[in-house]
């Protein structure tokens, strides 16, 4: 309707003027007025489909991102990083929301103009329509060169962004650490610090686009200019009549602003092409075989007193592919027992849990639960098997009750028994409402203490057959550690238990008892064995166990 406008204004100048009917004047001109309103009601109406329909897919592509993030693998993670995946999922999705926004409002209704406009010039003057034709060759190769200076700084930017997200999760996560240390200052240094390098991306990237509306500019207007000088010539010899010239100036310049609106919807796609490449990675990132169905999975086998519940046989590791990080790993562990493991920090005791989990696949040996390698097991099924409290584990904010349950559907009587079971009821019976009371994010207003009794209340609740726990109970005090130990084992003896520790309290009934060293196996027995072989393991129970019987005895 809009294009229409200069055509009939031509008309109304070229042949109904000339023939001073005010009627027919009257009749065109209320024509125009109706042709204006509805031009105004469609767009308007367009603009609202628009506004909605880019809400609705990137609303999709946002869930569709995070249902993908949730079922990439550990090595996957590693390799996009958290803070990274954050950014895609907000700082990415927003760009792209802007550029569908940007796509429907703006660029149909330019392109649409530059077609109609493009028509009518050429039906109402071939000749002055030949100069749209020369103008394309400038334009496209100035579009060109902008284009390919401008994608890859954009690149530059969302990677900036990326550091700067992962500063900001440093920073709140160890937002206590930090002030108890007086590092606030450095920390806003190297905010600022990071900060400054994204504006500097940023604006290199922005001082590329901006030359695009000059550019383009100079080149529309140039052939504007000379619309004027060669129309006036053919009216002044007769070959075009004034009202042809004003409609055609009218097309130009829808020409022309429907260019700059496809110039500026090309300046927020520019922004966007690294963010759509960013999201593509992750939607688009093959399933880790670990995450795959095996095709010639098997029903799980039922625990069996003479088959290991877990066996590792000769497993080796490496994270980088370099060295191995673990080593020949070699232990059998039968329904019902518990495996202790010890040693130094970085010696290799979560890894084994990854791997036992299967985040993480081997790359020698194997894995076995109940006799079957979890290569060959449904991964769904292996999951169901264990209940963990992993060493940075976390709390949401709710209630305990949600916390506890986990969207689990578990009843209030299993979530109970959970939290007398880890000895998180003693504090929960003096917090008003109980199951019921609300933790702050991440469970701040909890001691560390308390956090890890919740944490053990989530591992328990679900009735586990493998109860893994990595340095589960480094914050509770020996009597109350004492306690949930008392707990598992007249509770829980039917479970198979895979405890982390740093205390020897921990890990000292266990059935076996495993001591690593640099990704080996240095010493394995029960306790008695432990501190006749093991020195390293000796000289940490006699330092620990002074300590924890002068506790016992305060206590």
């Amino acid at each position: 309707m809009e294009v229409v406008l200069p055509a009939i204004l031509a008309h109304i100048i070229n042949v109904v003027v000339p023939t001073r009917n005010q009627s027919s004047i009257m009749l065109w001109g209320f024509a125009m007025v109706v042709f204006s309103f509805g031009a105004w009601v469609l767009n308007f109406s367009a603009n609202r489909m628009a506004s909605g329909t880019a809400s609705r897919a990137i609303r999709s592509i946002r869930q569709d991102m995070f249902a993908r993030a949730m079922k990439l693998s550990a090595r996957q993670m590693d390799k996009l990083t958290v803070s990274s995946l954050e950014s895609r999922l907000t700082t990415d999705t927003y760009a792209l929301h802007r550029f569908l926004g940007a796509t429907l409002r703006m660029g149909i209704r330019s392109l649409m103009l530059f077609v109609g406009g493009v028509f009518f010039c050429f039906w109402l003057s071939w000749r002055l329509a030949l100069i749209l034709v020369v103008l394309v060759v400038p334009l496209f190769f100035a579009v060109r060169f902008v284009f390919r200076r401008a994608i890859p700084l954009f690149h530059t930017v969302q990677r900036k962004l990326d550091d700067l997200v992962q500063i900001i999760r440093e920073n709140i996560r160890g937002i206590r650490i930090i002030k108890a240390l007086d590092r606030t200052d450095y920390e806003k240094e190297r905010f600022g610090d990071s900060n400054e390098e994204v504006r500097d991306a940023e604006v290199r990237a922005i001082d590329q686009i901006a030359m695009m509306s000059p550019l383009v500019n100079v080149i529309l207007y140039t052939g504007l200019t000379g619309v004027l000088i060669l129309g006036a010539r053919l009216v002044d010899i007769g070959m075009l009549q004034t009202g042809t010239i004003i409609a055609f100036l009218s097309y130009f310049i829808l020409i022309t602003n429907s260019l700059l609106g496809l110039n500026r919807m090309f300046n927020i796609y520019n922004r966007a092409v690294a963010s759509i490449e960013r999201i593509k990675e992750v939607l688009n990132m093959p399933t880790d075989e670990s995450q795959l169905i095996p095709e010639n999975a098997s029903m799980l086998a039922e625990a069996d007193p003479s088959v290991p519940e877990i066996e590792f046989k000769n497993v080796c590791f490496s994270y980088l592919g370099v060295k191995n990080d673990l080593e020949n790993i070699s232990f059998a562990l039968y329904p019902g027992e518990t495996l202790g493991m010890m040693g130094p920090t970085g010696s290799g005791k979560s890894t084994v849990i990854r791997l036992l989990l299967r985040q993480y696949d081997v790359q020698e040996g194997s894995i076995l639960i109940r006799g079957q390698d979890i290569r060959t097991i449904n991964p769904e099924a292996l999951n169901h098997l264990f209940g963990i409290v992993f060493q940075n584990d976390f709390l949401f904010g709710g209630t305990v009750r949600k916390n506890v349950d986990f969207g689990r559907g578990l009843s209030d009587e299993s979530i109970r028994v959970a939290t007398e079971h880890a000895q998180a009821s003693i504090f929960l019976d003096e917090k008003e409402g109980e199951l019921d009371f609300i933790l702050a994010s991440k469970g701040v207003n909890l001691s560390g203490g308390e956090k890890q009794r919740l944490l053990l209340s989530r591992a328990l609740a679900g009735a586990p057959e493998i109860l893994v726990l990595d340095d589960a109970s480094s914050a509770l005090d020996f009597r109350t550690d004492a306690k949930l130990r008392q707990a598992l084992r007249d509770h829980y003896g039917a479970t198979t238990s895979l405890v982390i520790a740093q205390r020897v309290s921990s890990v000292r009934h266990a059935d076996r008892i495993i001591f690593m060293e640099n990704g080996r196996i240095s010493a394995m027995g029960n306790h008695e064995t432990m501190m006749k072989e093991s020195h390293k393991y000796r000289e940490i129970a006699e330092m620990q166990m002074g300590e924890w019987r002068g506790s016992e005895a305060i206590a």
